[in-house]
């Protein structure tokens, strides 16, 4: 016994040793653990992506194929986009997934006195500290912002790829050393990054800007959260608010998103089910600066413009008008104080559309008879004789086809100067037969309204001072590009059911397209929209707008303000100011015996050229001597826009006296063309003072409102713009003195 006591001693001191080492490595994984803590994220088990745009469809197959091994994964993708949540999917699906899931940002890390990144948290520093991919052992690893390494750090990184080993950064005068590890790599940057000597996943995540198709799932899916955090009823988007959330720009992508939704959830009472638009107020799109859609503000003026009464029912109110009205140019009385034609023509339509065109826009030309009549007219044609219509001459006709309308304009100022339209009946029925008769034929050719988009001579006159109106229809670029994949608004196409819970039955309806072939998203001024609801009737998302703006935003907003022909017919409206007042104006020069008819076409020709040109000259002029003390001054084509308030009011300015003198003898004209003599009916007139008060007026209001689109435009200070607003005071008081 006394032979075995030093073996027992022996095994009694190993024990001991044993049991005191026993707590450090339970110490030690413990430490470990809580060290990772701030870096650890949950697996993500029963989650996908979000979103079945070609994008999303594409991150699917990548994160599939990402699983399937261990691979590094190389992730470009911009701050927000949701590199953690891919980089989590990728590893809750992979073969680590039983293990941690931690990612590290160098962007957070601290900077050395040299300013570069101290790593020590990712590669460690000595025996003093363990890092993240050491500490981790096994599992996956989301390195963000890797970009940020330096080149001797990263081909640290690609020797760990390779061996498994991680060079430690080493402390001063130490040794290298080495520690293995088993953790997955997933790198991150905004940038390219390449890791070309080992095989990698590479994946890109797109910015939430391209890929607005999906921006509705991700709204639904944070409001579920949210919903499910605060009780209550679950949180829905109506669609005016995901047309704002499409039409916005994120820069801070999915995360800025959320940040919105979430504001918007808490802003929002229990009680309540569908969040507001004017909760989402920090969301705005550029486009829609300083607009207010007044299909969202009065929800009656949406179930108007979808039913059938616009247009079609007013077609019939307009043709019951237009057709009677006009064959008595023919056969009722030819002059002015006893013709309706005359009274209806130059004393209602001229001011009152004038009047209305800068207030509501081109709304005429939905209405216009001219249209009507040929629309009716292929229809008929189409069941006698059915065919194929021709397409438009679009290149042709975009380069002549304002050039072909403005000399129809020319035409008729000519016959209306020298055959004395206003007080000639049959002449002005015949005006309108002519402008019929080329709206007709070229509905008979082609198919849509060539001729309104075109040809018009009045169209083209009403869609230019539309430009000023506070009145536009739009549709959300985003939306129309990420929801709809019909395009009924533009090429037409059978109904459409629209399924946000707020739709209307009669939204989604089956059309024949946009007459005039613009999509709404497309335009960029009222130039070529006729205000018809075409497309308003046919979307089944509600993109479409009807926008209370700013007024004459389409001059000052767009950068491509317009062309030679359009701005060629803006001055020929600005001359036939001048030409009406011809006969003042030859008086002042002392040629006031020269008669201007179609007696003396030598000398009349000339005479209203130079009328006509007054304003070309002037202005063209002017800007060539502002441009020689100012060659900063943008060019003509530009700066000249700021004439088309004052070519709208002194052509409205001609046409009051008509309105406020003869408009108002309408019944008792009527009642005579009828034949009814002896009945006793209403007028409504005033004096000619009256008319000059108002003329005068309107004068100096289109001078005031003329300086501010001239100093927008060209964004030149005010004393650089004074011959131009020299010559605009003298047109003014040209014409005071004319109306006088």
């Amino acid at each position: 016994m006394l032979k075995l006591e030093p073996i027992h001693s022996v095994i009694n001191y190993f024990l001991d040793q044993d049991l005191a080492d026993f707590p450090q490595p339970i110490i030690k994984e413990g430490e470990r653990l809580q060290g990772l803590q701030r870096y650890i994220h949950p697996i993500l088990v029963d989650e996908s992506v979000i979103g079945h745009s070609k994008a999303s469809q594409k991150l699917t197959k990548q994160i599939q194929q990402a699983t399937t091994d261990l691979k590094l994964v190389v992730l470009q993708s911009q701050a927000g986009s949701g590199k953690t949540f891919v980089a989590g999917l990728i590893h809750g699906h992979s073969l680590v997934k039983n293990y941690p899931f931690a990612e590290i940002d160098l962007a957070q890390l601290p900077k050395m006195k040299n300013g570069q990144l101290n790593t020590d948290q990712l590669f460690g520093r000595g025996e003093s500290q363990v890092g993240i991919i050491a500490s981790l052992k096994r599992g996956t690893l989301l390195i963000d912002n890797v970009h940020l390494l330096t080149e001797n750090e990263r081909i640290r990184l690609l020797h760990y790829l390779k061996t498994g080993y991680i060079i430690v950064n080493p402390c001063p005068g130490a040794e290298e050393k080495q520690s293995s590890s088993w953790v997955r790599l997933i790198v991150a940057s905004p940038q390219t990054i390449s890791f070309r000597e080992v095989e990698a996943h590479n994946i890109k995540i797109l910015n939430l800007s391209q890929r607005k198709e999906d921006i509705p799932e991700f709204s639904r899916y944070f409001l579920h959260q949210f919903s499910t955090k605060r009780g209550g009823l679950p949180l829905e988007l109506n669609q005016a608010s995901v047309r704002r959330l499409l039409s916005y720009d994120y820069r801070e992508n999915i995360v800025e998103l959320k940040v919105i939704l979430q504001r918007a959830a808490m802003m929002t009472p229990p009680q309540q089910q569908v969040i507001a638009e004017q909760v989402l107020w920090s969301v705005e799109s550029p486009k829609n600066t300083f607009r207010l859609d007044l299909l969202n503000q009065l929800p009656g003026l949406r179930r108007f413009f979808l039913g059938d009464w616009w247009p079609e029912n007013f077609w019939l109110v307009m043709m019951a008008v237009f057709v009677p009205v006009t064959i008595m140019g023919f056969i009722g009385p030819q002059t002015r104080d006893s013709s309706i034609t005359l009274n209806l023509f130059w004393a209602w339509w001229w001011p009152f559309s004038l009047l209305l065109l800068p207030i509501i826009g081109s709304f005429w030309c939905a209405v216009c008879p001219f249209m009507i009549t040929g629309e009716w007219i292929r229809k008929i044609s189409l069941w006698i004789w059915p065919r194929q219509l021709l397409s438009w001459p679009t290149k042709w006709l975009n380069r002549w086809g304002a050039w072909i309308l403005w000399a129809g304009f020319v035409g008729i100022y000519l016959w209306e100067k020298l055959w004395n339209l206003p007080h000639t009946a049959y002449l002005s029925s015949w005006l309108l037969v002519i402008i019929t008769a080329g709206a007709s034929i070229c509905s008979l050719i082609y198919e849509r309204r060539l001729w309104c988009r075109y040809l018009c001579p009045i169209g083209g006159m009403n869609r230019l001072f539309a430009k000023l109106a506070p009145i536009e229809l739009r549709s959300t670029q985003q939306m129309c590009g990420s929801q709809c994949n019909t395009l009924g608004c533009y090429k037409g196409g059978e109904t459409t059911m629209a399924t946000f819970p707020e739709a209307l039955p009669s939204e989604g309806q089956e059309t024949d397209g946009c007459p005039l072939y613009s999509h709404p998203a497309k335009l960029k001024d009222n130039r070529d929209c006729v205000l018809c609801m075409t497309c308003l009737k046919a979307c089944p998302n509600r993109s479409v707008q009807l926008n209370l703006r700013f007024p004459a935003a389409d001059i000052l907003e767009n950068d491509d303000h317009g062309f030679w022909a359009e701005v060629a017919l803006m001055l020929l409206l600005f001359g036939g100011a001048f030409l009406q007042y011809s006969h003042v104006l030859l008086c002042w020069v002392g040629w006031g015996d020269l008669s201007i008819d179609s007696e003396d076409l030598f000398i009349s020709l000339p005479v209203v050229t130079i009328l006509l040109s007054i304003p070309f000259v002037t202005t063209y002029l002017t800007h060539k001597l502002t441009r020689l003390f100012d060659p900063q001054m943008p060019d003509y084509l530009t700066v000249i826009y700021a004439y088309l308030p004052m070519t709208l009011g002194i052509n409205l300015a001609y046409y009051i006296p008509s309105a406020i003198t003869e408009a108002g003898d309408i019944f008792p004209m009527i009642s005579q063309n009828l034949g009814l003599r002896g009945v006793s009916l209403p007028t409504l007139t005033w004096s000619m003072d009256v008319a000059i008060f108002l003329q005068g007026l309107t004068l100096l209001l289109v001078l005031l409102l003329s300086f501010f689109p001239l100093l927008k435009l060209t964004q030149r200070p005010l004393s650089n713009n004074l011959p131009h607003i020299g010559l605009m005071s003298g047109f003014i008081l040209v014409f005071l003195n004319l109306i006088t």
